[in-house]
């Protein structure tokens, strides 16, 4: 039987043949605009000539402006399936991050890093997306441009291409000069000026400042010495940063002036004249270099840019997969595990595997609440239920915020094959998120991580719709903290999944859900369990719980709630 592909293959398949695609329709759109430049430039050497041939006129128009047409058609082409090819990139770079961050049972140590990584992993992925978007086809694009104007100026004069390329050669090498020595002295003086620093620090000994005569006042000469040289040395180092800055700068400005089509028209209308006056040069032959010369600049500093723009693309690259390698999604059937070459998660899943199931039975369907009071109990009960469910059953939205990237609707219904806008609207409804992602600008199209920012909260509710829109899990685990006081959500959410899966709701104290058993655990251990009735009959653990009142608890007590507020308003 043929293998079939996974859906991050297919995508990364898309992405290379539209990447391919685009640039070769930048190379085929650069050497249409090179000609159409070359037919303008003909027509006119041809308008110069002492008796024009309309004819021949008339044909080099026409052609002209079929070729820029043609360009324009081939970069706008080339152009959209950029686009297209940063936006997939994007969004399997979104998935691999998302995947090893969501996927692992003992994922708190990367959630951790995500909440300290975020901003860089998300201007990463911005990075990736407008390296193969944009940077990478527009670099060959700019590269190709260039080559081909200077060929056909050495194709026309030698010798007066070299003079057009006078200036752009001369800034250059000024500006690779300032350089090179602006980083020498860099390395060498940035060294002793902050070691100078460092060398003024106030080191005062211990036994200057405890218990002895005149103890304070040594104390105080000192850190005044000390703040008088720190004061100096940190002023000289200011002033030799402005002086290095200041020359970079400065050899930049002159770079960008020689390559100015200013400078370039200045050099080919005075070396032009002294070739036309010694005979080696048609005055007609001045044109290629008026017209094409003077826009040699534009692609050449363009290719600087985009070069930037590549080597930035693909560190960033780089960094992603490294990080979205780290703990690649469970194959299916495969229950999870830590995430490979993670040491830290693996580290924790160790110290958090419990010898046993707590004396927990989840159900086939139905709902079970656990009430642990402890935060690290209610992981570990987390951690069970997850390592023992095989991942493609189980979905969860923990305490921990969850990873959303990507395009709300599609996330939504990332576990619902074939789901329509329709289907993530419902599921947001019930979610309590509907009108959240409604006031966004593009709605459910809307892209979160580059353009909307959630806080906590909706990044749970979202979590919530993405759980209930699924058309089936076997077990579904659900964090009583992860919802503040909006327990309304919660018990909507659990009416909703109850009849096609197994819901655990974890508790730090009185559940706002009461339907089904319960099991109240202590020091690691269930030590009742039972249905709410049952268990107030009893009088126990779960009785004094509720603090006497037999109702069936609305909400959570003062400091389940504070704790909970805290967890949403990080």
């Amino acid at each position: 039987m043929a293998d079939r592909q996974t859906p991050a293959a297919t995508a990364a398949g898309g992405v290379q043949w539209r990447a391919r695609v685009a640039s070769l329709l930048e190379i085929a759109g650069a050497v249409a605009t090179v000609g159409s430049m070359i037919l303008v430039v003909e027509i006119c050497r041809e308008l110069l000539t002492a008796d024009p041939d309309t004819g021949r006129l008339d044909g080099l128009v026409l052609t002209t402006v079929a070729t820029a047409v043609l360009a324009l058609a081939l970069q706008i082409a080339g152009r959209t399936l950029s686009r297209q090819a940063a936006q997939l990139t994007q969004e399997l770079f979104h998935a691999g991050v998302a995947a090893r961050l969501r996927a692992r049972p003992a994922a708190r140590s990367l959630h951790a890093a995500w909440r300290a990584q975020s901003t860089t992993l998300g201007g990463d992925i911005a990075s990736a997306g407008v390296m193969v978007g944009r940077a990478g086809s527009e670099l060959v694009s700019a590269v190709l441009v260039f080559v081909l104007s200077i060929g056909y100026l050495f194709w026309v004069d030698w010798l007066m291409a070299l003079v057009t390329l006078a200036p752009i050669l001369l800034g250059f090498v000024t500006f690779g000069v300032i350089s090179a020595r602006f980083f020498k002295e860099m390395k060498d003086e940035y060294v002793a000026s902050i070691g100078a620093v460092d060398a003024v620090r106030p080191t005062i000994g211990l036994d200057a400042r405890i218990n002895r005569a005149g103890a304070r006042a040594r104390t105080a000469a000192v850190a005044r010495t000390s703040a008088r040289r720190l004061a100096e040395a940190t002023d000289g180092f200011s002033d030799f940063f402005q002086v290095r800055i200041g020359a970079l700068l400065g050899g930049r400005a002159i770079a960008e002036i020689a390559f100015s089509p200013l400078t370039v028209l200045v050099f080919v209308l005075c070396g032009g004249a002294l070739m036309v006056r010694a005979d080696s040069l048609a005055p007609g032959d001045l044109v290629p270099f008026l017209v094409v010369g003077a826009g040699l600049a534009a692609p050449l500093l363009a290719s600087t840019y985009y070069m930037e723009e590549v080597g930035e693309g693909k560190k960033a690259t780089a960094r992603l997969t490294a990080f979205a390698a780290g703990a690649p999604a469970p194959a299916e059937g495969d229950k999870a595990a830590p995430a490979e070459g993670d040491q830290q998660a693996t580290d924790l899943a160790e110290q958090n595997a419990p010898a046993d199931d707590f004396g927990l039975e989840l159900p086939e369907r139905g709902v079970l609440t656990v009430i642990e009071p402890t935060p690290e109990g209610s992981d570990r009960v987390a951690d069970w239920i997850k390592a023992d469910t095989p991942a493609e059953r189980f979905a969860a939205v923990e305490a921990e915020p969850a990873v959303v990237l990507g395009p709300v609707g599609a996330y939504i219904t990332a576990d619902r094959p074939g789901g329509t806008e329709r289907d993530a609207e419902r599921a947001a409804r019930t979610a309590g998120v509907h009108d959240t992602v409604t006031a966004f600008p593009r709605g459910y199209d809307s892209v979160v991580g580059t353009e909307v920012s959630l806080s906590y909260p909706e990044l749970q509710r979202l979590a919530l719709a993405r759980v209930v829109a699924a058309e089936e899990h076997g077990v579904v685990l659900l964090d009583q903290r992860a919802f503040g006081g909006d327990t309304g959500v919660l018990r909507a959410a659990v009416d909703e999944l109850r009849e096609r899966a197994a819901v655990v709701v974890l508790s730090p104290g009185p559940s706002a859900v009461t339907d089904g058993r319960l099991a109240v655990m202590e020091a690691g251990r269930v030590v009742e369990s039972g249905t709410h009735e049952e268990l107030l009959r009893e009088g126990g653990r779960y009785a004094a719980l509720l603090g006497g009142h037999p109702d069936t608890p609305q909400a959570l007590p003062a400091a389940s709630r504070t704790a909970t507020s805290q967890e949403g308003s990080r």
